[in-house]
């Protein structure tokens, strides 16, 4: 599980690093591997891809995290207030120290809970990569749209916490050296290892914007159904299923702990909706269109 970027922010009004430099993801360079598309696909079309955003996959854990650190600091403060009052009561003048006590776990639940908002915002942030237009649009946090053009963005893998890597896509200002503004493709990677097995994905997108949805529609084995609806708790524990390898997988049973976490943040979460100019840019072909894919035609 990795936040950088939403409980955290991204760094910016920076240069770029050289370890960035030497990490880059070009555009027009043909990775030698194996594609992989996360099972992040809404939906696929011969002039256009939209993804999920990397937080989509961890959805709930922030939540989860309030929940369960609300509920601590309730027991504390009712807890508290009783011995607190009792020693006082009793003439014991340490009974005064939970009202120092007791405001330090107010305040602490009250910085969990802005993070958490975070996360209750939108039900996903989707990224829409246009090979007609040559734009990538991605829905921000806050609900606006960033518009870049595929060939002006600086795509590398960046270093996060506790030795995971993000594929990352860079805004650079006119300068060409400067970053502007950051984003994250679902790509979170553990570890060298993981950081090279990612690349599969940067070149599923690659592919798709080079060389178009034919040299890619046959790697998607399914796409999410929420494009237009809210995550059902059943098809979320097919996703993990599908993604961990089976319902049994040790890395599940852990997910499980989630579920009521990330059903809640579903529950009260907007589902994105694009603009109309954005929309307007979009179209998908007239007729038959045989690169079509959304979530309707999942076995």
């Amino acid at each position: 599980m990795e936040f950088t970027g939403q409980a955290t922010p991204y760094a910016v009004s920076r240069p770029l690093s050289i370890d960035e430099r030497d990490r880059q993801l070009k555009q027009k360079e043909n990775l030698n591997t194996e594609l992989y598309h996360q099972l992040s696909v809404i939906e696929i079309n011969s002039n256009w891809l939209e993804v999920v955003d990397k937080y989509f996959f961890d959805k709930g854990a922030l939540t989860t995290a309030w929940i369960t650190q609300a509920a601590f600091t309730m027991f504390g403060l009712l807890t508290g207030f009783y011995y607190g009052l009792s020693a006082i009561a009793s003439g014991n003048a340490e009974g005064w120290y939970v009202f120092i006590v007791n405001p330090i776990l107010i305040l602490f639940a009250w910085y969990t809970w802005r993070v958490t908002k975070k996360e209750i915002n939108y039900t996903h942030y989707p990224i829409r990569f246009n090979r007609k237009t040559r734009m990538v649009h991605v829905f921000r946090q806050d609900g606006t749209v960033l518009s870049a053009k595929w060939e002006k963005i600086f795509f590398t893998q960046i270093p996060v916490t506790y030795g995971m890597w993000d594929m990352v896509g860079h805004v650079l200002d006119e300068d060409g050296v400067t970053v502007r503004e950051t984003f994250g493709l679902p790509a979170c990677a553990m570890g060298s290892w993981g950081r090279e097995r990612a690349k599969g994905y940067w070149e599923f997108i690659r592919r798709y914007m080079e060389e178009g949805p034919a040299s890619v529609s046959d790697v998607i084995s399914g796409c999410l159904p929420i494009k237009d609806k809210k995550e059902t708790l059943a098809f979320s524990f097919e996703r993990i299923a599908a993604s961990l390898g089976s319902y049994l997988n040790a890395f599940i049973l852990f997910y499980y702990i989630f579920y009521p976490g990330r059903m809640i943040a579903m529950h009260f979460s907007k589902i994105p909706r694009w603009p109309a100019e954005i929309e307007a840019q979009c179209q998908r072909l007239d007729g038959h269109d045989p690169f079509f894919k959304d979530a309707s035609m999942n076995a």
